[in-house]
């Protein structure tokens, strides 16, 4: 007889963390996600006049170290055989 109220008082208490625990996710996704912000974000418009010419500074490329590398190589494609037409059924 014991063993069953020991049993129903686990299982209340496991009813009460589920309960705390739907309560705090439901209370996380409210604040998180579901509820309106409380003021809406500024846009800021940018105007391209305002902004000017980028100017790119190519005299970086001139370094000495860079002008050491060297291009890749072409790859080829592959002229063998490329392997079975269908690769998902057994053999």
């Amino acid at each position: 007889m014991a063993t069953f109220i020991e049993e129903k008082k686990k299982q209340r208490r496991l009813v009460y963390i589920l309960i705390a625990l739907t309560t705090i996710t439901a209370f996380v996704l409210w604040y998180g996600f579901i509820r309106r912000p409380l003021s809406q974000p500024l846009e800021i418009a940018v105007f391209p006049a305002l902004l000017g010419v980028a100017q790119i500074d190519f005299s970086v490329l001139e370094n000495p170290i860079l002008q050491q590398l060297r291009p890749f190589e072409e790859v080829t494609p592959f002229d063998g055989v490329l392997g079975r037409e269908n690769p998902f059924i057994p053999y």
